[in-house]
């Protein structure tokens, strides 16, 4: 056991080898950081198999839609993915079905094109939370009526018929980093809206008004995916073409503002108003009379402010505070005269009157305490009360 205790007691105090510490710290560094471009290099491997971004149909993150279109493609149908707006068009001339993921990215010329290649053509439009510019241009028949900020379930009714593309009961509502609520839509005629306005049929049109309809995160859930695969032609194993708006499409170059997206009746319209607005103002100024410059500061005179505070008295029927008034005014001045402090009670003051008035201190008291005031005769008469003491207390 001695010889044990000797033999551990030299090792355990061994001086570590500075050297060989920093070569064990020097190699665990370096096995981190090749980890770490290894796991770099995976992601950016893995990231270039698909295009990030909402509704990409390679895309199978939560708000992509690789679901939908792996689903399209085996039932057979041809699923193409075009950037361009004439590509779209030319595939509504064609006769596809083309869905449009951001109807409200498009400008006045490419809902112009948009809305001729559907007329000439026998292709389908299928919108998804299309505005009221986009509307206006391509299904003039349909306009927004709300939204749906919260999910919702939503059943359909007897009178969706084919509007409801064979489900019975979705889930509507926002999507994560996506949209930030559901739209939903009315008709002129009142038909061919179902799921509350949130599928709404027309001419070879369908608008979709929630994300949650084509999101890998949200196809799922009730029958979301059967209103958006048949919506897209699955039933009949329709070509669908996949027009994502994009930036780099030469028609896109100018992004349209506010003032292209308004209609032209509205210039004029506008311009009249201001005018008539102008006008009116104009006529106003004039009926209240030249403004009057008046030097300053303005010096009003003490009987005009006391007829004017007098008025509003007698407008509001504030009796009670006219009398506090007078009562006040009076007993400074007959406490001035009688050298008695203003922070004086009014016994004071009525000790004072005495011998220098008949009236006894009850009377006194009445006249100058707090007496409600009950009509405008008892206050013309309280007034001639404190003038008749004054003149007594002068003589």
């Amino acid at each position: 056991m001695s010889g044990a205790t000797t033999l551990a007691r030299p090792i355990a105090q061994r001086p570590q080898d500075p050297a060989a510490s920093r070569a064990r710290r020097s190699r665990l560094l370096v096995a981190l950081l090749v980890l770490a471009v290894a796991a770099a290099v995976g992601i950016g491997v893995m990231r270039g198999a698909y295009r990030e971004g909402p509704f990409e149909p390679s895309s199978p993150t939560p708000t992509g839609s690789r679901a939908v279109v792996e689903v399209l493609q085996d039932a057979g149908s041809d699923v193409q993915v075009r950037r361009s707006t004439l590509d779209a068009a030319g595939a509504l001339e064609e006769g596809r079905t083309v869905l449009v993921t951001d109807p409200s990215a498009l400008g006045s010329a490419q809902l112009g094109s948009l809305h001729q290649a559907h007329a000439a053509g026998t292709g389908r439009l299928v919108l998804v939370r299309p505005d009221f510019f986009a509307l206006r241009a391509l299904a003039p028949g349909i306009a927004p009526a709300g939204i749906l900020p919260d999910s919702t379930e939503l059943s359909a009714d007897g009178s969706c018929g084919a509007a409801s593309l064979r489900a019975r009961m979705i889930t509507a509502g926002p999507v994560d980093s996506l949209a930030p609520a559901a739209t939903r839509y009315r008709t002129e005629s009142g038909s061919g809206v179902c799921f509350d306005g949130v599928v709404v049929q027309g001419d070879r049109i369908t608008v979709l008004g929630s994300a949650t309809l084509l999101a890998n995160e949200t196809v799922g859930e009730r029958d979301n995916a059967a209103v958006a695969l048949n919506a897209l032609g699955i039933d009949r194993s329709a070509p669908v073409t996949w027009y994502l708006p994009s930036a780099s499409d030469p028609m896109a170059e100018v992004r349209p503002g506010l003032l292209e997206r308004l209609p032209s009746w509205l210039l004029p319209i506008g311009l009249w108003i201001v005018l008539v607005s102008a006008a009116l103002l104009l006529a106003l100024s004039h009926r209240l009379g030249p403004v009057v410059v008046e030097p300053l500061p303005v010096r009003v005179r003490a009987r005009e402010l006391t007829l004017g505070r007098a008025a509003l008295f007698q407008r509001s029927s504030a009796r009670d505070r006219a009398a506090r008034s007078l009562r006040a005014a009076t007993a400074v001045r007959l406490a001035g005269r009688l050298g008695v402090r203003r922070e004086e009670s009014l016994d004071a003051l009525i000790a004072a009157l005495r011998g220098h008035t008949d009236a006894t201190d009850a009377q006194l008291r009445a006249l100058l305490g707090p007496t409600p005031i009950t009509s405008d005769a008892a206050l013309m008469r309280l007034a001639s009360d404190l003038t008749h003491l004054e003149k007594e207390i002068d003589r």
